[in-house]
């Protein structure tokens, strides 16, 4: 896991994200600042996996028995929002990263992350190649959120509108946690989870009705995270 980097605050000295609006130590004005400025203007963001608004439905699969639901869900699924006048400017979806940013550092009991699913367009960009950060398993794959907004910028690649449902896997206890199946950008938290080892995993109901797995990543409370899923088409 790339940890989001932190500058300083103009007012008290203390360490702030860049994309925190204000310090959360003296409430100071964080913005703007020029690594968020270029991040908006460039989309050179960091690897991170992120959330916001809400996320319910969390339920543990045991082994390969019987569905169970977990303890109580704390939130639920919920789109984060394009403006309807500007749908191919990207701006809000860095908004919705810095947002959950900030909010992730007020409440430290609580796990975030910004699903953003993805699918290929016909169109193609002259000298660039994503690099890919890994496959989760024939559903799809992981990109880099730098990566991710050029694609999208350009029209390489367009936000993915038909249902998913994302999920995180203890390989230590065999439990996964799932999400609801939800359409577009969606920010999902809950307190339900404690820190540690996950795997991460979508199910994808165009493709098939199980959960495809992804790489193991270090999840911790207090933090967001941003899932960037470039979703493959379905084998004819």
């Amino acid at each position: 896991m790339i940890a989001l980097p932190l500058g300083q605050c103009r007012s008290c000295g203390d360490p702030v994200s860049y994309f925190a609006r204000r310090c959360p130590s003296c409430d100071a004005p964080n913005q703007p600042n020029p690594v968020a400025t270029a991040v908006a203007l460039g989309a050179i963001l960091l690897l991170g996996l992120i959330g916001g608004l809400t996320a319910v439905g969390v339920q543990a699969l045991r082994g390969k028995g019987t569905t169970q639901t977990a303890a109580r869900p704390d939130s639920t699924p919920g789109s984060a929002g394009a403006p309807t006048q500007a749908l191919n400017d990207y701006g809000w979806i860095v908004k919705a990263m810095a947002e959950c940013e900030e909010e992730a550092k007020q409440k430290p009991d609580t796990m975030s992350f910004l699903i953003i699913p993805m699918n290929q367009t016909a169109l193609s960009l002259p000298g660039w190649v994503p690099n890919p950060i890994s496959d989760v398993g024939s559903a799809g794959m992981l990109l880099p959120s730098g990566d991710a907004m050029i694609a999208l910028r350009n029209g390489v690649m367009e936000l993915y509108q038909k249902p998913l449902a994302f999920a995180i896997s203890d390989p230590a206890s065999d439990t996964v946690y799932k999400w609801k199946p939800a359409t577009g950008v969606t920010s999902l938290r809950t307190r339900d989870v404690n820190a540690g080892g996950f795997k991460l995993g979508f199910e994808v109901p165009e493709i098939g009705q199980d959960i495809e797995w992804g790489p193991v990543i270090n999840l911790a409370k207090g933090n967001c995270y941003w899932i960037n899923m470039l979703v493959r088409p379905k084998a004819k």
